[in-house]
């Protein structure tokens, strides 16, 4: 919590400034059990609104909020990571990338799967398999379609799903038909954001949000639960007689 502030610092001062912040932050925190308190530095600025919600994991950055903008709102989600400092043009550069579509998703950092699920990152502008939520992605709400918080609860019945939301999210964007995209621009991408130190924590690291578990165990264990449920759609090591088409 300490260092929201920041966080939410970086994307009011964006070239194309959000209309809403939302903050969405559980009672407590599922891990510990411990509550939330608010820094002194909390921002004022009435864009920025708090929700307390459900603890769903990582996921809870995206799944309340999605739930709580109607359907058919003509409105542009962009997701962010509560770790990271966004550069100036990123929400610009989304929306513009994004445009008036409803079945894409677009990131400034996304990979495919190798054939032992490791990570392949996309080295430049190019279509991916997973978007990844900390370098921020959008797409309009009608991408998300409808029924978004039951395929969570049965997702999160694996406890790597209920970790990895990346998989997760990018899942249900391929069983919708919504393409997901890596952008890289000159004063946005992935090799930028880390040379400037904007990440200030990965989710493979100790004490991070995923722990230390290996993330190709992570994604392997995900896809494997999903593909037992018959909602695994991503291209992936998974045998195709074990999933289920789009």
């Amino acid at each position: 919590m300490s260092g929201l502030p920041r966080i939410i610092a970086s994307l009011l001062n964006q070239t194309c400034p959000p209309d809403e912040v939302h903050v969405n932050i559980p009672h407590v925190f599922g891990r510990t059990g411990e509550s939330y308190s608010f820094p002194p530095d909390w921002p004022t600025d009435t864009r920025v609104k708090v929700f307390r919600v459900e603890d769903l994991g990582p996921a809870t950055k995206f799944a309340h909020t999605v739930d709580r903008i109607p359907l058919d709102a003509d409105t542009i989600i962009v997701v962010v990571d509560d770790d990271v400092l966004y550069l100036q043009e990123a929400i610009e550069g989304l929306l513009r990338a994004v445009g008036r579509s409803k079945t894409i998703a677009v990131g400034f950092s996304g990979y495919r799967f190798g054939p032992a699920w490791e990570t392949v990152l996309a080295q430049s502008d190019a279509p991916v398999e997973v978007v990844e939520g900390w370098a921020a992605f959008a797409t309009h709400r009608a991408a998300f379609g409808a029924g978004l918080a039951d395929y969570l609860r049965a997702a999160h019945a694996s406890r790597s799903c209920f970790l990895h939301d990346d998989v997760v999210i990018s899942n249900w964007f391929a069983m919708r038909g919504v393409a997901r995209m890596q952008l890289a621009t000159r004063s946005v991408n992935r090799r930028r954001m880390r040379r400037l130190g904007a990440q200030l924590a990965a989710g493979y690291q100790a004490g991070a949000l995923h722990g230390i578990s290996a993330p190709a165990v992570r994604a392997r264990e995900s896809g494997e639960h999903l593909a037992s449920l018959g909602i695994w759609a991503l291209n992936s090591p998974i045998p195709s007689n074990h999933r289920e088409a789009p």
